[in-house]
């Protein structure tokens, strides 16, 4: 009889227990790799590199609130151009000189960050 009435107690901590692990920090893209992420009303600097077809560091998403400023710095070692849809923003890319875009986020979506020879994308800003 005193099993029965423990029962509903160990239902509960096991469903608990699997809240809990659900809740990990781990992105649900399963990548392992935090996304970088930024305080609203503040300013976050970062730092890509184009080489060739390659991007430095790889593309990610960054997670950043409305209010917040995005300040990307890009150097490519060719000439392109730097555009970043959903802000309207875009900069010529001169071999070996950094382009600095400033992001607003102030519409919540996801945006991305792209090149356009070669078609590159650099990252995705999560407006939230």
């Amino acid at each position: 009889m005193r099993a029965f009435r423990a029962l509903p107690y160990a239902v509960c901590v096991l469903a608990l227990s699997g809240v809990a692990a659900c809740s990990s920090g781990t992105p649900a893209d399963g990548s392992g790799t935090p996304t970088p992420a930024v305080s609203a009303g503040t300013v976050k600097r970062l730092e890509v590199t184009v080489t060739g077809t390659t991007v430095t560091p790889a593309p990610a998403q960054v997670d950043l609130p409305v209010g917040s400023t995005l300040e990307l710095v890009v150097t490519a070692d060719h000439d392109d151009e730097l555009h970043a849809h959903g802000f309207d923003v875009e900069a010529p890319l001169k071999a070996g000189v950094p382009a600095t875009l400033r992001l607003t986020a102030e519409e919540p979506g996801v945006y991305e960050v792209e090149t356009h020879e070669p078609a590159l994308t650099l990252l995705s800003v999560a407006v939230r």
